[in-house]
This record gives structure tokens, sequence and C-alpha cells, in this order.
């Protein structure tokens, strides 16, 4: 039997956007909440791997570079790993079909809400799928969860449009991991 997982959508789901910002591009454009670490390392405390999938298509529009995420991701882990939380790892999509950046603007696998970001890491992990989850705060985040065959519960800290595809709606990550530790 392999290891419990969740799979986090990172924008809007663990970083919130500062000053009404709509998108997260740079290491200042974000922050954690202090109970959504406490409720991540919970998730650590109960042996649960942690995964960040993100889509960032704005790489494909010209918006920000491959080097901007992996920089945001780095600062990420950092602030995370200070706190007792490790995210075993970090998969980003820099495609996107509308985008003007070649070769980013192609219609690709690993975009949510296909399953190639989830299907990569359960390739390279032993992971027990029936028992691991994805959360996120949109319908294509719920859909890529539901395709992999994860549970899935939509978080509200982006969207007030609820998913036909969560199979549970919370109001952030503090109450979703809550929902997951009670089974």
């Amino acid at each position: 039997m392999g290891s419990k997982a969740v799979f986090l959508d990172r924008d809007k789901t663990i970083l919130l956007p500062k000053g009404g910002e709509k998108y997260i591009y740079r290491v200042e454009d974000f922050h954690i909440p202090d109970k959504f670490i406490g409720a991540l390392k919970k998730l650590i405390d109960n042996e649960y791997l942690l995964f960040v999938i993100t889509n960032q298509g704005r790489i494909a529009r010209g918006h920000l570079t491959e080097n901007d995420v992996e920089e945001l991701h780095k600062c990420l882990d950092s602030i995370l790993k200070q706190k007792g939380v490790h995210i075993s790892e970090f998969e980003y999509c820099p495609h996107n079909p509308r985008g003007t950046l070649h070769p980013y603007n192609i219609v690709c696998e690993c975009r949510k809400p296909k399953t190639g970001m989830i299907d990569s890491i359960r390739n390279s992990y032993d992971i027990d799928v029936l028992n691991s989850w994805m959360i996120g705060d949109s319908y294509i985040d719920m859909l890529a969860g539901k395709k992999a065959g994860l549970k899935t519960i939509q978080v509200l800290t982006g969207s007030e449009t609820y998913s036909k595809y969560a199979d549970f709606v919370e109001t952030d990550l503090v109450k979703a991991v809550s929902k997951i530790l009670i089974g």
C-alpha cells in the first residue's frame, strides 16, 4: 500500500494574493496565512505527502518566465520548511494554447483539468490514490482531481462558484484539512 497524499493547487488555495491582486506573479504578490501553514503541518504530522500542482499559463502569454515560477516556489518552499512543512514536489504547467509565446502555446497533457502533473507524481511516488486528495479553488482543480481518482475539496478562497466535481466544499484550506483528518 502506498503513501497518502494531498495534491494542492497553489494560487488562492495556499497562497493568497496581496492587496487585491488578481494573479500572483512574484514573491511580493502573495501571503500565506499562519493558519494555512498550521493546517499543512497537521497533514505532515498525519503522514500525508504534499504536492503543489499549478497551471502557470501566464508563461505562454509572456507575463512571467519559468525562472519567475521557480523562484516563487523556492521562496514558498523556504517559508514552509522553516515552519516544519515539507512539500515533496512542486509541479507546474507553463502551457496555454491561447498563449503567444512559442514553445509554450500548445495543447498539452499537463495543464489542468488534464491529469499530467498528477500522473507524473504518481509515477515517481508510490501514492495510495484511494486515500489521497485534491484541494483547489477552481472547477478545473476539481475536475483534474476527479479524473485522477482523488477525493476532492474545493476551497472558496478563490471562487464562489461551486464545482459539481467537488466531493466537499469548504471555506478555506484550514477547513479542508480538518475535513480530511476527520475522515
